[in-house]
């Protein structure tokens, strides 16, 4: 398998720091280094992304139809957010699939979609474009940020009785508030009045909207909300809060991006439901029974897991031969056929990721590790398209 790791001249340091990224040259996070990948394996994570997707979405209205959620064991309110914002056909402005393979001989398989949350923008946008220049071969997918400007100029002109006023918000991580302000940029580039605060300097009022204390002193009201906060955090760790998304939603006083549908996308139970229900190559085996695969290398996953925590990976034995604790065991379990991830010479594993806006193939990125449980620890690494292969 000829190694597709390869050094570039240099990293985007000054437009890193220039841009307000510098957090992002810590640990190592991002080197000099690219993976090649061939016009043909491009193609084909377009193509399965776009399969992937037109079959989550064929499968949720399915369900809208038959109203048939009770498998994903969510609050009432949660539902009718979910079958609301697809009735209403909300905009899902950006998500994720990560895919193991994809490069050589490597089959694309599908584990998991990062539908409500995803993150690393900055880096897969911006920086990876910034990277061009320290290599011969320029070309890369990465039409994130057009396509997010797109998808905003969209939601701006069909508006209607909202105001284009945006309110971003996170918990505070300095990644997350990065990815936020990159979308409002865009956002206020696309004739969005833009702001950021924390969800605890947040006043969500039920019957109104939702409010930010401005420089002047004065409560500013925003009608759009772009959050990285999930929507399984605040099903089941804020329910007041569902509450008043709930009102706040149904009474169209504020439009919540991603729209609460994506959470069923972001589900690893609905992935093994359509993992089961359809034929397609992407699809790894999937079950609630780890006993179905006795005698296979399989992996152990949480419904609503985060940044490779509480994930085990088993032998043909049945021994764990790797595994991260963390802070969602406490949420469904769901097994899932091993997957080879693409290995250099040097022992790293490569995972593939692919961002869609709006449904749309917008970008490539990959995370690099020395283990096959990619968490916090990995790195960050542009791809290149070259005919020379």
């Amino acid at each position: 398998m000829e190694d597709r790791q390869v050094d570039l001249d240099g990293i985007p340091e000054q437009f890193i720091k220039e841009n307000g990224y510098e957090f992002l040259l810590d640990d190592e996070y991002i080197v000099p280094e690219g993976i090649v990948l061939k016009p043909s394996e491009i193609d084909a994570a377009i193509n399965a992304q776009n399969e992937i997707y037109a079959i989550f979405k064929e499968e949720l209205t399915a369900m809208v139809k038959a109203d048939d959620f009770a498998f994903l064991n969510l609050p009432d309110k949660m539902i009718e957010l979910i079958k609301y914002s697809f009735n209403e056909k909300d905009m899902h402005i950006l998500g994720r699939f990560d895919f193991a393979g994809g490069v050589e001989d490597l089959p694309l398989k599908l584990l998991e979609y990062n539908a409500d949350t995803p993150t690393m923008l900055p880096e897969s946008s911006v920086i990876q474009d910034a990277f061009t220049k320290h290599y011969s071969e320029p070309y890369q997918l990465n039409s994130l940020r057009r396509h997010l400007e797109v998808a905003f100029n969209r939601l701006s002109i069909s508006s209607r009785d909202r105001h284009p006023s945006l309110l971003a918000t996170s918990l505070g991580h300095e990644e997350d508030v990065a990815n936020a302000e990159l979308v409002m940029q865009i956002a206020a580039e696309e004739g969005f009045e833009v702001a950021y605060a924390d969800l605890p300097d947040i006043d969500f009022s039920t019957d109104e909207g939702i409010f930010v204390e401005a420089e002047n002193g004065e409560s500013a009201q925003y009608d759009y909300l772009y959050k990285l906060i999930p929507w399984e955090f605040i099903c089941f760790d804020e329910p007041e809060l569902l509450d008043i998304l709930h009102n706040l939603i149904l009474s169209g006083r504020v439009y919540v991006m991603n729209p609460a549908y994506t959470l069923v996308y972001q589900s690893k139970v609905f992935l093994d439901h359509v993992s089961r229900k359809y034929d397609l190559p992407y699809f790894l085996d999937s079950s609630r029974d780890p006993s179905d695969f006795r005698g296979k290398k399989y992996v152990e996953k949480v419904s609503f897991g985060r940044l490779g925590e509480n994930i085990k990976i088993y032998d043909e034995q049945g021994n764990v031969i790797e595994e991260n604790d963390g802070d969602f065991g406490h949420f469904e379990k769901v097994y899932q056929e091993f997957a080879e991830l693409y290995k250099d010479s040097y022992g790293e594993y490569y995972q593939l990721g692919m961002y869609n806006v709006n449904g749309v193939a917008s970008a490539i990125s990959f995370r690099r590790g020395e283990k096959l449980i990619l968490d916090d620890d990995c790195q960050f690494i542009p791809h290149f398209e070259s005919t020379k292969l």
